[in-house]
């Protein structure tokens, strides 16, 4: 039969271990049981016909994109929590243009999750498209265009439209 003290030291011994179930290298996104965030350098590309400021990352900045074809951004060091992303960007371009200035929100979901950041992953591509949404891709190397993205560029700068 266990006392109520030995229930109680039971307790206090598991309530001292639980911070290590968070510990370990964030650097490298490895912990004893779960994995809280992940440090990669962002790398963005805007495929709208405008350019892009105040991008921001789960409320940090991560750069400005001028309008595609010279839309590439690149911000090193960021911490990007593991889960649920929230991507804002406000509109820039000539003035007088409309909507200039209005801060837009990614309209999907965006997510990471820990079997999406291998240990050779050291960038994220950030896609911004013109339909309001956005993309999260993971790579060990500097990040190209999304396929999306290259067909966006193509219609406008091969076929005008």
């Amino acid at each position: 039969m266990t006392t109520r003290r030995q229930t109680l030291n039971r307790l206090l011994t598991l309530s001292l271990l639980y911070p290590l179930v968070a510990c370990g290298d964030r650097n490298h996104n490895e912990g004893l049981l779960m994995k809280a965030d992940v440090v990669l350098d962002v790398v963005l590309f805007n495929y709208l016909d405008r350019p892009i400021f105040d991008v921001l990352l789960n409320r940090g900045d991560i750069g400005v994109a001028g309008a595609y074809g010279g839309g590439r951004g690149v911000m090193t060091g960021v911490t990007v929590p593991m889960g649920h992303q929230t991507l804002t960007w406000r509109l820039g371009g000539p003035r007088g243009m409309a909507g200039n200035g209005e801060t837009l929100t990614a309209k999907n979901s965006l997510r990471l999750t820990p079997d999406r950041i291998p240990p050779d992953v050291r960038y994220l591509g950030v896609h911004v498209y013109p339909d309001g949404t956005a993309e999260l891709m993971t790579s060990p190397h500097f990040p190209e265009p999304s396929p999306r993205g290259e067909l966006i560029y193509k219609e406008k700068h091969l076929y005008g439209r």
